[in-house]
């Protein structure tokens, strides 16, 4: 299970513009969208329910997070 409240308020940011940004591209759009339901303690298995895809997709994208895959959506 991952922990709600992971992100900086910094980082919220940032992900909350990039998944309302309608010029971004979908597929950052839609991993920035899954993990902002993370921040907000959704499950995996909700988010993957939601956005039509597996629940290990969903595990792939929070794991990526420990590695410093938030520095992609920089701008």
């Amino acid at each position: 299970m991952i922990r709600p409240d992971f992100l900086s308020p910094p980082e919220r940011r940032e992900l909350e513009a990039c998944a309302r940004n309608q010029r971004e591209n979908r597929g950052i759009a839609r991993r920035a969208n899954a993990i902002l339901l993370l921040d907000d303690g959704e499950s995996c298995a909700k988010i993957a329910k939601f956005l039509y895809l597996d629940e290990g997709t969903i595990r792939g994208w929070s794991q990526h997070l420990a590695t410093g895959w938030l520095g992609h959506f920089g701008r």
